[in-house]
């Protein structure tokens, strides 16, 4: 009863709606005489197939065959009416009057007493009349009530204007914080707006200094209610709290990948796996290794050595400035497992990986990978081609 707001019926439809009043029947014109009774022949020939109705020329007729009778609109309701709860007017409060600093020597006691007394037996709207002439009363005598105000908060709550209630128990409370009147009625009122926490609260206090056995199931009621919508707002809460906990994670592990985005090395530019630069498509080698790159991508030896992480990590390192490291492939060398791919690479290549001196197997012929052309496998030896020479003295001699 407390916790819900009176509601009105719902309007029944108009006495003169043509939905509630049969229409009145009207003569069939001349015109449709002839049509009339093909539509007769017409209906007996569908009662008897009713199939005929889904051919094409007949789907008006089944169209209206399947919206007949058309259904009645549903009765109109009030907004405010249907709602479950009441909801806070919008008229202006009645005043509540300042209290006077001091009563005045000719004042008259007895005019607020018999307001109130009258106010106690008269309908709600002339009882709000007559307390508001009682506080009037009691403030020029400096004696404004905190429990005139929550009498005249009790007619408001009957008169459904729950937010004026509200206002005179606001008022009531800052007189006597510990008016169990104003609590009981602000706690009631709150109830029938659905602010059930709010009015656990003010009913909890009001009966804890003056309890009201008449006021045990509201308390009950209203406090089952409260633990309801608290849990609810808890879950909301922590909901909440837990998707910004995912969109801070989320926004974390983003910048994390955008600072080891910018602090890796760039990419070299090969196609070994592993990023062994310049192969195939040598970008940054000189043009001579293309074709030593090529081989060793389709030798399945050397691919097979390159699957070793560790062999792959140290041809990254010996190639790391985009041409071969002498020092690094002197160290690697002496490798357990990097060495012999050396020199099974060195074997394969026509003995040697160009012209760095020192190194082990022949080496020779590189000429420092500097512009590039190097590594021509076809070019003739240098001692082969001194012998085809003619000797300068036996050219002296023919002169």
């Amino acid at each position: 009863a407390a916790l819900r707001a009176p509601c009105s019926s719902k309007r029944a439809a108009h006495p003169n709606s043509s939905i509630s009043q049969p229409l009145a029947a009207m003569p069939l014109p001349a015109s449709l005489s002839g049509p009339a009774a093909g539509a007769k022949e017409l209906l007996a020939a569908v009662s008897k197939d009713p199939s005929l109705l889904d051919e094409p020329a007949l789907a008006f007729l089944k169209e209206f065959c399947e919206n007949y009778p058309p259904a009645a609109p549903e009765a109109e309701t009030d907004d405010d009416e249907s709602s479950e709860f009441m909801k806070r007017e919008k008229a202006p409060f009645p005043a509540v009057p300042a209290n006077a600093a001091e009563a005045p020597d000719d004042a008259d006691w007895s005019i607020a007493s018999t307001k109130k007394s009258a106010a106690s037996s008269a309908a709600p709207a002339q009882a709000l009349d007559l307390y508001t002439e009682a506080l009037q009363a009691e403030a020029a005598t400096a004696c404004l009530s905190a429990t005139t105000l929550a009498k005249r908060a009790e007619v408001l709550l009957k008169l459904e204007r729950p937010a004026a209630a509200i206002n005179d128990c606001d008022a009531a409370l800052k007189l006597n914080p510990d008016s169990c009147r104003a609590l009981k009625t602000r706690g009631k009122v709150r109830a029938a707006l659905g602010e059930f926490v709010e009015a656990n609260l003010d009913l909890s206090k009001a009966q804890s200094i003056d309890f009201d056995p008449n006021l045990a199931s509201l308390c009950a009621e209203v406090k089952a209610q409260a633990a309801e919508t608290s849990a609810k707002q808890r879950e909301k809460e922590r909901a909440a709290e837990l998707a910004a906990k995912k969109k801070a994670a989320a926004e974390r592990h983003r910048r994390a990948q955008e600072a080891q985005a910018r602090s890796a090395p760039p990419p070299s530019g090969g196609g070994m796996p592993g990023g062994m630069g310049g192969m195939p498509g040598m970008g940054g080698v000189p043009p001579g290794m293309a074709g030593m790159a090529q081989g060793m991508m389709n030798d399945p030896d050397v691919m097979a050595a390159m699957s070793n992480p560790k062999v792959m990590a140290a041809f990254q390192e010996m190639m790391a400035g985009g041409a071969p490291n002498p020092a690094k492939m002197m160290q690697y060398m002496q490798d357990p497992d990097v060495g012999p791919v050396l020199q099974k690479m060195m074997g394969k290549f026509g003995g040697g990986m160009g012209g760095m001196p020192g190194m082990p197997g022949g080496m020779g012929g590189m000429g420092g990978m500097g512009g590039g052309g190097g590594f021509d496998a076809g070019a003739p030896d240098i001692e082969e081609v001194s012998e085809d020479l003619p000797d300068l003295e036996e050219v002296d001699e023919v002169d």
